[in-house]
């Protein structure tokens, strides 16, 4: 089975507990707060990659002795996954100010010109959408707490670490956007290793290993980290180059460049005063963007960023052979960071 066809296997079935799971709780509400939750089911169900629950899958069937779960713990671990991402993904966007998400607007946007002539309340789309970026937290936990997961408390323990750890990275990630002063050269790559390679790589493919029966082998434990984390942060040095580069990421053009973040490009570029005293600033007229832009090209930022990646994804290539797990699992692997590093 290539990747394709294992995205297929499993993906309509992710999609259908996730709006299990919603449609579940709407039984018990009223109207109005049915709607919220229908927003905010229908935000979560927006086309993404869905590698979170798809690599949970992946870990889950790499070290599985027997069926540990069944396929509808299965896909309600996986699709909780997908569900805590558009939680961190509503929040994300309220403080980035971002206005489209997945090629749709930002649920705050979307709620606010819902309830904007019912409501006398300017921020009433940011209001709601906070606390239904809360609900889903709790939702997942009310989900994975009915299900008899193996090493439940392991598990519990990684799921929480790996949400302590994207938060942590958050923290760093605002504290260095826009920042003035003392950056920290290599910044760029913890948080990334925080917010991109824990959260989305490392943690899901853990966490499927910890619902087996296998999970007891801190060896192997410690070659799963030095497979996966690479490819993480690699595929976070990715997201910065297209952010900026690629009109058709579907995030919003130079979005980075506006906020001021410090990414990869800027980790890894030599700039002088007049940069940062144009790349600081809270608004930025789209001459000096393109400044901005220019500075980057020609600060070779772009090209050692690609070095990096690239070096990053081949290390994780190298360490998935020394994983535990079948061949064909390795295969799969392989073709998830060769699909991620493409530009």
């Amino acid at each position: 089975m290539d990747f394709v066809e294992f995205k297929k296997l499993h993906l309509e079935k992710i999609d259908f507990y996730l709006n299990k799971i919603f449609e579940e709780k709407k039984l018990t509400l009223n109207k109005e707060l049915s709607e919220l939750i229908e927003e905010v089911k229908n935000f979560s169900l927006r086309p993404g990659k869905r590698i979170r629950p798809l690599l949970f899958i992946l870990g889950y069937e790499a070290y599985k002795e027997n069926e540990e779960l069944t396929e509808e713990q299965l896909y309600s671990i996986a699709a909780s996954l997908e569900i805590m991402h558009a939680f961190l993904l509503i929040h994300d966007d309220i403080m980035d100010r971002a206005t489209m998400r997945r090629g749709a607007p930002t649920l705050h946007l979307s709620l606010n010109a819902k309830y904007m002539n019912i409501v006398n309340n300017k921020k009433i789309g940011e209001d709601l959408s906070i606390v239904l970026g809360d609900l889903l937290f709790f939702y997942v936990l009310n989900v994975i707490s009915k299900i008899n997961i193996p090493n439940f408390r392991d598990f519990l323990e990684a799921f929480s670490e790996c949400y302590i750890s994207t938060a942590y990275g958050q923290l760093l990630d605002s504290l260095y956007s826009l920042r003035k002063k003392q950056r920290i050269k290599g910044m760029s790559f913890e948080i990334a290793k925080l917010k991109t390679a824990y959260y989305s790589f490392y943690y899901p493919f853990y966490l499927g290993y910890l619902a087996t029966n296998s999970a007891s082998n801190l060896e192997e434990i410690e070659t799963i980290k030095k497979a996966i984390i690479p490819a993480g942060i690699a595929f976070q040095i990715r997201d910065d180059i297209i952010s900026v580069f690629d009109k058709s990421s579907g995030k919003t053009n130079t979005a980075d460049i506006m906020e001021g973040k410090y990414t990869s490009l800027i980790d890894l570029g030599d700039y002088d005063k007049s940069f940062f005293s144009i790349f600081i600033k809270s608004e930025k007229t789209s001459e000096e963007i393109q400044f901005l832009i220019e500075s980057i090209k020609k600060s070779k930022a772009y090209d050692r960023a690609l070095e990096k990646m690239n070096k990053l994804f081949d290390e994780s290539l190298e360490k998935i052979e020394d994983l535990k797990i079948d061949e064909e699992y390795k295969q799969l692997l392989r073709e998830i960071i060769n699909t991620l590093r493409s530009i």
